[in-house]
């Protein structure tokens, strides 16, 4: 029998941690900015911890990890998710026992078996269906790093590419779960599979994958760095068949990096230059990026709830239609993000459920294993127990097993 259950909530591991470091909330306050106030309710279950930028501050001055406080990786709570939890150690293995510059001592299917199968793990993970393209993860690696050092050039690059593409599939997979350590491997591979390919779009998209792995580990302003950096080198190359997409990634990339942070209109100047490619390219699908307005407008959203602003990604939201996207994974994170916004204001707890379980009917996997819509959703649940809460938000938390 565990008398000590794990805490539901962030807050409440953020007490335990604070209190284990024997460190007074003054204290805690004067390291983050947070005030002592906000922190005190944050542990009581009172205020959400809706905003990645202060869990990262937080879990810096008590020096811990981001998992630390949000408790990942979660218990399943469903067959599919313990489908997918169950493909992460044979998934580490088969990427600690590959390199780009090593034969694998292995037979493996052919070039083209492997690049449909690849192509089948893109459309699944654009969807998070991650139970469908998890268990396929290893075997994809071993069997493409064979081909990648074939020496055979054409089969070579095919491999190459395709590798990308699983490990951007693996680096999602592993971030949704909360294996932030072997997210940022997945991350890394994939930036040394496209410095093989030499091509200034490929280039691009490997530092937006860095980018993109530096913010999930809470390393915000090393990703500012390299986002802004790696804008200035893609903006060099526009004229290059599929720069102009990921060159307007990256913008976006660093307005939301930036955005607790940087001065806003530093911030509103990176997404002004992506809306601005945006309207030269119209709805792209370079990479499986949908780079396009609707995208940029989705970003709007998600750097607005950064910045602590939910009233304003409401009011961004409007208008912008989801169908456009065909990654439900994109969708979904709209919805989630208009929810967490939603949520920020007063009064609107009805609407923020409706939202997140619009997300929820898109990518369950995806959204159920989302700390901070576990924690919104956690105290959601906690307020409302005195009015007996609602059916709606009972059943969300029993299937995010909080309740």
């Amino acid at each position: 029998m565990n008398d000590n259950p794990e805490p539901a909530t962030i807050g409440s591991r953020i007490r335990s941690c604070r209190r284990y470091r024997g460190m007074s909330l003054e204290t805690l306050a004067g390291l983050t900015g947070l005030s002592k106030g906000f922190l005190s309710m944050v542990e009581n279950g009172q205020r959400r911890m809706d905003r990645r930028s202060h869990l990262e501050s937080i879990a810096e001055a008590l020096q811990v990890s981001i998992t630390d406080l949000t408790g990942q990786p979660y218990a399943p709570t469903n067959p599919h998710q313990a489908r997918s939890l169950a493909s992460i150690p044979v998934i580490r293995t088969a990427i600690l026992g590959t390199a780009f510059d090593e034969q694998p001592d292995q037979p493996a299917r052919s070039i083209a078996e492997l690049r449909a199968a690849a192509d089948d793990v893109q459309v699944a993970y654009q969807a998070s269906e991650h139970a469908t393209y998890a268990p396929r993860l290893a075997e994809l690696i071993e069997g493409l790093h064979v081909h990648a050092v074939s020496g055979n050039p054409q089969s070579s690059r095919a491999a190459i590419a395709a590798l990308v593409g699983v490990y951007r599939a693996t680096f999602v997979l592993a971030k949704d779960l909360g294996y932030v350590d072997l997210a940022w491997i997945a991350a890394d591979r994939a930036v040394q599979a496209t410095e093989l390919l030499d091509d200034p779009a490929w280039s691009a998209l490997g530092d937006f994958s860095r980018a993109n792995a530096l913010l999930t580990a809470g390393a915000r302003h090393r990703a500012l760095r390299l986002a802004e950096q790696a804008a200035d080198t893609a903006g060099a190359a526009l004229d290059h068949p599929q720069v102009m997409p990921v060159y307007g990634i990256l913008h976006l990339t660093a307005a939301l990096a930036g955005a607790p942070s940087r001065d806003p209109r530093h911030v509103d100047a990176h997404i002004a230059e992506a809306a601005d490619i945006a309207s030269r390219t119209g709805e792209t699908t370079a990479f499986r990026l949908h780079f396009g307005p609707t995208n940029v407008a989705v970003w709007r959203v998600s750097i607005a709830v950064e910045r602590g602003d939910g009233g304003k990604a409401a009011e961004l939201a409007r208008g912008v239609d989801t169908s456009v996207l065909p990654s439900r994974r994109r969708r979904a994170h709209f919805y989630a993000d208009l929810g967490r916004g939603l949520a920020q204001s007063r009064g609107k707890d009805a609407q923020a459920l409706a939202m997140f379980r619009e997300a929820e009917k898109l990518a369950p996997e995806q959204i159920r294993t989302n700390p901070l819509i576990r924690e919104t959703v956690a105290v959601m649940l906690q307020r409302a127990r005195s009015t007996a809460g609602g059916r709606d938000l009972r059943g969300l938390a029993y299937r995010m097993g909080i309740a």
